[in-house]
């Protein structure tokens, strides 16, 4: 019997991607009734879906439980009744991730699927993974936080801009890449793995920040290491994340500046050193090689080193050669919004503006461009503009006062929702209605060659 096929599947949380597996499982000849708990669907949304065979409920009163083979939720408090009751009669409550690992294990073929989890650097992480890919001349599905594209060498071909990086919009991209011959599939999820990779990347837990159904997110990201029963895990050795080592039923290889223990490094000076031992690899084998890379002066930080090193233990473990994946490394110009410096007729403005930026990125980037402060900065100016809402995680603006606060910081420049909070908690800072980058050169025309870290989550 294939598993979520013929049965009746009720799919909790229709917010984040439950949609796309209500289509999905009823290819799979599926009764599918859906419960949208956050109350996100409107009237005509919860038509449509009617009118295609799927029963959605607005109420956890109406559902039984008992009529169910299978409960399959992402966000959801895991306190609710319904699950109370699916657990006493014996009902299997499995996440998203897992369905679309299931679903799409039997649609993959011959292709080979990277993911990568984590709450810092997985967009840089996989699109550092596809350009090494595309310079050894594969074609890649990368469907990340910026867009869904087929890229190689020659070009992107653009398939979707602005979904989610939710489990489910993995079988999305899938989907919309069909006919388009590409060996390769990356996918950056949001709430661990789906068991269905070759490859898991876990990039790193900086923020242990509430996630429904998992509690928070080590236990959602640990989907990763408990879903996958083959293949290759990697895991940055610098954070907990290599924790995961120890309950994976496969071969994991752990990279890192301090930690790393299959791919470590040995020297940082103009340039990174380090050596490769023992690397497990999905044919079998186990390699050993030194390697060095220089990043582009424009990857600001040295949370850049650990997103190269993740990139080099990821291809590395796929059997590519190392010199060349360095090579590709060194090429590599970064991602927009992702920490890229440029260096203005003031100054240098580092943009850290993406829609998911949170607390451990913005501590991290200001303690680094500290760090430099005298040596190719003479000031630190940050700029937090934005919301309090970073993607679906509120940040914590009471600890990101208190934090900034204790930093050595010239200028502050507040603007948006984000902005007002964190003058409201007593940062002292220039507030200023609309800011644009421009707007924060002109502001910072009054120091001599400063460093500008310029925060924003409604890029």
């Amino acid at each position: 019997m294939r598993p979520l096929a013929n049965c009746k599947a009720l799919v909790v949380d229709m917010t984040h991607g439950g949609k796309v597996l209500c289509e999905e499982l009823a290819k799979r000849s599926c009764e599918v009734h859906a419960f949208d708990n956050h109350k996100t669907l409107k009237a005509k949304d919860v038509e449509e879906l009617n009118n295609h065979g799927f029963k959605i409920f607005l109420d956890e009163k109406e559902i039984k439980i008992e009529d169910y083979d299978v409960i399959i939720v992402q966000h959801a408090d895991p306190a609710m009744k319904l699950f109370i009751s699916a657990l006493e009669l014996g009902v299997p409550i499995i996440s998203h991730a897992r369905a679309v690992g299931i679903i799409l294990s039997e649609m993959k073929g011959s292709k080979k699927i990277i993911e990568i989890t984590g709450t810092n650097g997985k967009t840089t992480t996989a699109n550092m993974i596809s350009k090494i890919l595309n310079d050894s001349g594969y074609k890649v599905l990368i469907h990340d936080s910026l867009s869904t594209r087929v890229s190689m060498d020659s070009g992107d071909i653009l398939l979707a801009e602005g979904l989610s990086i939710t489990p489910a919009n993995a079988l999305k991209a899938f989907r919309l890449a069909e006919g388009i011959d590409f060996e390769y599939a990356i996918f950056e999820i949001s709430l661990g793995g789906t068991g269905v990779s070759d490859l898991g990347v876990v990039t790193g837990i900086y923020e242990n920040y509430r996630a429904s159904f998992f509690k928070n997110a080590f236990n959602s990201k640990l989907q990763m290491a408990m879903n996958m029963k083959n293949g290759i895990l990697v895991l940055n050795g610098d954070n907990i994340a290599r924790k995961f080592a120890h309950v994976f039923f496969g071969n994991s290889n752990v990279y890192g500046i301090e930690r790393g223990h299959e791919v470590r490094v040995k020297k940082i000076e103009d340039h990174v050193e380090g050596v490769i031992e023992d690397l497990y690899t999905i044919s079998g084998k186990k390699i050993n090689a030194p390697f060095e890379f220089k990043l582009k002066e424009s990857l600001f930080g040295r949370f850049q080193i650990l997103n190269a090193l993740g990139a080099l233990t990821a291809v590395a473990s796929l059997d590519l050669e190392i010199e060349d994946a360095c090579r590709s490394i060194e090429g590599f110009q970064g991602v927009k919004g992702r920490a890229i410096s440029e260096k203005t007729a003031k100054g240098i403005l580092v943009d850290c503006s993406n829609r998911g930026i949170n607390l451990p990125a913005i501590l991290s980037a200001i303690d680094e461009a500290l760090s430099i402060k005298g040596k190719k900065a003479e000031e630190l100016i940050v700029v937090l503009s934005g919301s309090e809402r970073a993607t679906c995680e509120i940040i914590d603006t009471q600890r990101l006062a208190k934090e900034l606060k204790k930093r050595d910081i010239d200028m502050i420049l507040l603007s948006g929702a984000l902005g007002r909070k964190l003058m409201e908690l007593g940062v002292k800072g220039e507030f200023v209605e609309k800011l644009s980058k421009n707007e924060v050169e002109k502001l910072s025309a009054r120091f001599n060659n400063p460093i500008i870290l310029f925060f924003s989550n409604e890029a």
